[in-house]
């Protein structure tokens, strides 16, 4: 009987032991109050209720990440996050070390972070890897259309804990996507102007893509998409000449393509095209461009304004 009751008593001290090792753990040793969160890969993450070392391996976390929280909270930040003309949370941004312009595996689990979120695109064996580590990973799909912007930003504010601030941003955006509405209603379809965003990534603005989705809420006409091309078509000189372009936009920021503008500027082949004969090609801060966070609609409204200078009138009427 007492070698069943020592069993007993050894058995329970052992089950404690595991219970106590599942999880994030404080310092002291308790294990503070965890949530559970829908991942993109289909697992159900265990996260901390307040993550204090967060750690996101996109450019685009970073910057909803900052909009959310103190800058203390991040254990490193993404290089592209601290260019003023990338970023519109750069200031923030520049308040976190290390920066990083890749995340191997080694290099992110010597950073101990008690969350990390990826983006769909990070390798799954990364993913894996952290997990494996005890690392609370948590994978968010990247959003390619603006409600997916939306969703992406209430998706990381709900993985943090921060939910108010998420939806404070998705009513922002909204009321953005208002004013849009108002401004473009007053513009007639054939006065719509087409608008040709290229990248040094080629194809990445076409048919498809955030960016041919945004131009629906400007009430531009995004060039790749009005002449039928599919997704990921890079922009060669013919089809450029078939878009015909009223606006040329090129992103501009530190360690830009310098030789993207010139491209367009001094190619003979393209003097005709009314984007080039109305001086119309315009660098636009990549922060707009590549807008993947909560000021979408600050950025559409801008590159609207760019368009329709008019409209700059009619909002403040």
């Amino acid at each position: 009987m007492n070698k069943k009751i020592g069993f007993f008593i050894c058995l329970m001290i052992l089950l404690c032991v595991c219970l106590t090792g599942c999880g994030p753990q404080s310092k002291d040793g308790v294990t503070p109050y965890i949530r559970y969160v829908d991942s993109h890969d289909g697992v159900q993450v265990a996260v901390p209720e307040h993550p204090k070392r967060i750690l996101s391996l996109s450019s685009a976390f970073d910057t909803i990440l900052l909009g959310l929280i103190e800058p203390e909270r991040l254990v490193g930040i993404n290089k592209l996050s601290t260019y003023e003309e990338y970023s519109l949370e750069a200031k923030r941004a520049k308040l976190v070390k290390p920066v990083m312009s890749s995340y191997p595996l080694e290099k992110i689990i010597a950073l101990k972070p008690d969350l990390v979120i990826a983006p769909d695109y990070i390798s799954a064996d990364v993913i894996s890897g952290l997990r494996h580590m005890g690392i609370a990973t948590v994978v968010v799909s990247s959003g390619s259309t603006v409600e997916g912007v939306i969703k992406n930003v209430t998706d990381v504010a709900h993985i943090i804990g921060e939910d108010e601030k998420g939806s404070f941003y998705k009513q922002k955006i909204r009321r953005e996507l208002d004013e849009l509405k108002r401004l473009g209603e007053s513009i007639p379809p054939e006065q719509r102007k087409t608008v040709l965003f290229v990248s040094s990534m080629d194809g990445y603005t076409g048919t498809g893509s955030l960016f041919d989705d945004m131009c629906k809420y400007m009430y531009v006409y995004n060039a790749p998409n009005r002449i039928g091309l599919p997704p990921r078509i890079p922009f060669g000189e013919e089809r450029v000449l078939a878009m015909n372009p009223d606006y040329i936009f090129i992103p501009s920021y530190k360690g830009m393509d310098k030789n993207l503008t010139d491209r367009y500027l001094l190619n003979p082949a393209f003097q005709n095209l009314p984007a080039i004969r109305e001086n119309r090609v315009k660098p636009l801060p990549a922060a707009y461009l590549y807008t993947m966070n909560q000021h979408i609609g600050e950025a559409m409204l801008a590159i609207m304004h760019t368009v329709y200078p008019q409209l700059e009138r009619n909002s403040h009427d």
